[in-house]
This record gives structure tokens, sequence and C-alpha cells, in this order.
């Protein structure tokens, strides 16, 4: 079959030129495509591009300032952290506690020393460590081993800014104060007893280069300045400054990134232990205006010549890969439907598709072969699986009857001995199946279930009645047999349990789906309920011939009509025990 699908194909496209290349039909159209440029559509991305820009350069400083000033908040907080050590370690109160003792100067020295040379000479961010005692004139100090300090900055401190920490110290109690002096910025601390009062200060002088260097990653940086509390603690070169001085950013409150005067800003804020930081970047304004026109002149010289060279590619391609692919898609929903075997007409112009085409022929081809093969084998599966499980139908209920039929005979009754020997002739038709009919009409299932009605009314006299409403458009249906019986034969076992009541039988049509409703006045308990889901899912194997006759059933109209039809045992709004067979009228047919 592969070798005829393929062949046609050839018969068909034989006599036509031979099917370009994809490649070489794309390079061709590329070609063209170069020599016509919209200018109009040129214009208007322009327009678009040039508020995206604008928009996006926005964006993107706002965002590098905000994570510049994050890490500058970070290696403040870090250095507030690390001056917390000299309160939280004792050994700087442990020497001074020993000092007030023996006061062995070298001693004081030696501990202060080693203390603050152990956890701040390697600490970037400072340059230089101060600790003072204000009943000593002594000032312990180092100055950092790898930021560019000397002891300068010591002396610096020494004859500028020491009487201003001290001031500055009374003022703090236990909070952090910074200090600036000059072009110098200190952090000042003071250690306290246990008592809370204060009995050294330690003064770290900030690298200013390290805590704001995260500044010079913003886009475009020129230069920058940091206010804290209102006072400049960093003027960088001065050209922010210079820069401020001559415009209004009061006029841009509400937005970081800003432009006047022929100047561009980016201004952020921030608080640290109580103090208000303000961060102020000058920008490059002729580099992101230059840059600006750059990006636009070539997105605008980039579109004059992919835009129509776009077309181009988006009608070649639907013409030469949408098309053909839509073919398939059709072609494949022909095979979803059921139409095994459909064959596409080869009319590609491509090499590519041509194969395709003939290979989607020939799959459809074979998968045809191979669905008739298995069809098949499944009906013979199907008629063997139906046989099997009607072969299974318990007898038990001939054993009841025919005891009935004695106990009649002894009393004599030939009438009645009569009508169930009848019923029973009629049930007994009905297992033994000798013509070997898997399907009967609904009227013929009917007298099956008449008899068997007959003879239980028989054996339960009053105590069981029987209501039965059929319609009658569906008296000719063909239905597996028997279905109806062990479901009566379930309610009056298992329903009823031999007590008096009423079973009603109620078959009709809903929309597509034949309805057959056995109603009997029985209690269907949770522990019932769970036991019958159990039996019909097939989690629990049946014990009793009843049980095994509504699993059969259930599986029985599976089989023939699918996984969506089946039997249900459920209770109505009346409390009654309902159970249900639905399955699809239109496959009886088929079947």
């Amino acid at each position: 079959m592969k070798k005829d699908a393929i062949g046609k194909t050839e018969a068909k496209g034989h006599g036509k030129r031979r099917p370009e290349k994809l490649n070489v039909g794309m390079l061709r159209l590329l070609i063209l495509g170069w020599l016509l440029p919209m200018v109009l559509l040129g214009a208007v991305v322009f327009y678009i591009v040039t508020d995206r820009l604008d928009q996006q350069t926005k964006e993107t400083i706002e965002e590098s300032a905000d994570t510049a000033v994050d890490m500058c908040a970070m290696r403040l907080m870090a250095s507030v952290q690390a001056s917390r050590n000299a309160s939280y370690i004792p050994d700087i109160k442990d020497s001074w506690k020993n000092y007030q003792i023996d006061h062995n100067a070298q001693k004081l020295y030696d501990g202060v020393y080693n203390f603050i040379s152990q956890n701040y000479k390697y600490d970037e961010n400072f340059l230089s460590t101060m600790v003072y005692f204000p009943e000593l004139e002594q000032v312990y100090y180092i100055y950092s081993s790898i930021a560019d300090a000397d002891y300068d900055s010591v002396r610096f401190f020494r004859e500028h800014a020491r009487e201003a920490a001290a001031e500055l110290s009374e003022r703090i109690d236990t909070k952090i104060g910074f200090l600036c002096v000059e072009d110098h910025l200190y952090m000042v601390r003071n250690i306290v007893d246990k008592n809370f009062q204060t009995f050294a200060t330690i003064v770290m002088e900030l690298d200013k280069k390290v805590i704001f260097q995260s500044m010079k990653g913003i886009g475009w940086y020129e230069d920058s300045c940091v206010f804290m509390d209102g006072e400049c603690v960093d003027r960088g070169s001065g050209k922010a400054l210079l820069a401020i001085d001559k415009t209004d950013l009061s006029k841009s409150a509400g937005s970081l990134y800003c432009e006047q005067d022929g100047y561009a800003f980016v201004c952020s804020q921030s608080r640290l232990e109580g103090h208000e930081l303000q961060y102020v970047v000058l920008l490059d304004y002729e580099a992101i205006h230059y840059e600006r026109t750059s990006m636009l002149f070539m997105i605008v010289l980039a579109l004059l010549f992919t835009i129509p060279l776009a077309l181009m590619i988006f009608a070649f391609l639907y013409r030469n890969v949408n098309a053909p692919v839509r073919r398939l898609i059709d072609s494949a929903h022909e095979i979803e439907e059921g139409n095994f075997g459909y064959q596409i007409e080869s009319r590609e112009n491509s090499e590519e598709f041509e194969y395709l085409t003939r290979a989607f022929n020939s799959m459809s081809d074979r998968l045809k072969n191979q669905f008739e093969q298995i069809y098949l084998e499944e009906l013979a599966l199907k008629d063997a699986d139906i046989k099997a499980l009607q072969s299974q139908i318990n007898p038990h209920f001939l054993n009841n009857t025919l005891e009935i039929i004695n106990w009649e005979a002894r009393m004599g009754g030939n009438s009645k001995v009569s009508s169930m020997i009848e019923a029973l002739s009629t049930m007994l038709e009905a297992t033994l199946n000798r013509k070997r009919q898997p399907m009967i009409t609904l009227a013929e299932e009917l007298e099956y279930v008449d008899a068997y009605c007959h003879i239980i009314k028989q054996r339960f006299e009053e105590k069981l009645q029987f209501e039965k409403q059929v319609e009658e458009r569906l008296l000719d249906v063909e239905v597996p047999r028997p279905i109806i019986q062990p479901i009566i034969e379930n309610a009056v076992e298992h329903g009823l349990g031999g007590k008096q009541g009423k079973i009603g039988i109620r078959i009709f049509l809903n929309g597509e789906d034949m309805n057959i409703e056995v109603i009997n006045d029985g209690v269907l308990t949770e522990k019932d309920r769970k036991r019958i889901d159990m039996l019909l899912d097939g989690t629990q194997e049946p014990e009793r011939s009843v049980s095994l006759g509504i699993c059969n059933v259930n599986k029985r109209l599976k089989i023939i009509y699918g996984s969506e039809s089946g039997l249900t045992i459920d209770c109505d709004s009346e409390g009654r025990t309902v159970s249900r067979l639905v399955f699809k009228l239109d496959k009886t047919g088929e079947q």
C-alpha cells in the first residue's frame, strides 16, 4: 500500500517543473526586499521608538540609581553594625575596668589597640578608628591597612574634629551620630557600661570613596553629592553642587529623574538610624541625548530596510510554508474524523513539503490498513468478552423457583404451577440463548423481565408490587441480553430483602441517552454505597451471584457502548434506591 500511495503521488506530480528549495526562494525575496523601503512606516516607528526610548532611558537611570542607593545603604549599615562591636564585645569595657583598678596605662593601651586593630584595621569602609576616654587625654587609634590612609587622618581628627565629636557624643546618648568636618565624614558612637553611662567614645572616619562608590555605576554618571540631614557630607568633584545651585530641583518633586536648564539629575533618598540621606547624581546630559539620537537613527535606518523585507518574507512564508502546513492540518483533521486513508493532492513548491506530502499520504494509507485490522481484532475480542460475561450468569434464582414450584405442586394449584412453569421456560430461554444473539429488542428483554417478575411475585405474594413505565417508541431498540433482570434481582434481594415494598421500572430517552431505571423502596446506607462503588469500579470482587450479575451488566455496557456508559446506584429525592443504566442510543445500530 505504501508503494502504491507514493506512486500515485509521484504520478500526479509528473510533468511539472522541479520545485525549488526554500532557501533559494527566501534569498531571492531578501534581495528584492532591500529595494522597497517604506518611509511612512519608518516615520511612525520613529515616533513610537522615540517615546519608548525616553521612557526606557528614564527607567534604566532610576533602576540603576535605586540599586546604587541600596548598595550605599548596605555599606553604611554594615559600618553601623561594625561600630556596635565596641559596645557588644567587652574588650574595651574590661580594659577600662582594669585600668580603674591598677591604673596601668600600657595594659589599657594594649587592650584598646588590639580590639580596634582586630575589628577595624582591615575593614575597607573605615579610613581610621579612634577611641578616647573623656577622663583621659590619650586617643587610641588605628588607620586602615587596605585603604588610602595614614597618620594624617588621625592628626586631622585630633586638631580639628575631636572637640566637635565630643560635643556630638554628649547629645546622641546611645545612638549613632554623623559628623562632617571639612571633607572628612565621621561616625560617632558612645560606649556605655551596664548602667548606660558613657565611659568612652569611638569615632570612625568613613571612606567615602568606598561607601559611595556604587553611585558611579549609575548610567551616564558625571558627578554626585550626598546630603545627610540637609548637610552635604560628600561633594564629589563639585560639579553636582554647582549644577544644583543653578537649577531648581523642587520643580521635579515626585520624580527621581529630571532634566532642567540643560542638566540631567537623578535624586534618591534613604534613611539610616534616624538620619535622612539624599543622593543627587549629575548625569552627562549631552551623552544621554547623543546616545538617544544615535540609537534612534540606527533603529530608523534598520526599519527602513527591515520592514519591507519582513513583509515580503511574511508573504513568502505564508504561501510556501503556512499554506502547505494548513493543508497538512486539514488533512490531519480528516484523519481525526475517521476518514482514514485520506490523500493530499501534491501541489507544493518546495522539495521539503513535497516530501512531507508523500510521507503523509503513505502514513494515512498504512493507518487505514492497520485500523481496519485492529477494528476486526477488537470486534472479535469484545464478542469473546461479552460471551464470557454472559456465561457467568448465576442460576441461583432458578433454585428458589423450583422450590416454589415444588411447594405449589404439593398444594395442588395446577394453574399457578402452569404459569410459573411458563415463566420459568421464558427465563431459561433468556439464560441459555440458544440462538447466540448478543442483542435483542427491548420488547423481548421486557418479556424476560415480566417472566422473572411473575415468578418473584409468587414467592413474595402481595408483599411485592411491580410498576412499569416504558416509552413505546423504544420497544424496537436493540439492547444487550439480559441487562434489566439482574438489576431487578439485585433490588429484590438487597434493596427490599424480602420485605414488603414496590419496585418500579422506567425506560425513557434523554437526548441521545437510553435510560433504564429500577426503583425500589429500600434504603441505601453509606456502607452499601461504598460497597457498590467498589464492586462497579472493579476494586472488590463480588461474593454473591446477585453482585456478580450487576457487575456483569456494568462491564458489558462499557465494553459495547464505551466508558461513559454503565450502571450507577444512588438515592433519589424521596430516599428510594435508584439503579440506572445509561448508554448511547445511536450506538445500538452500530453494534
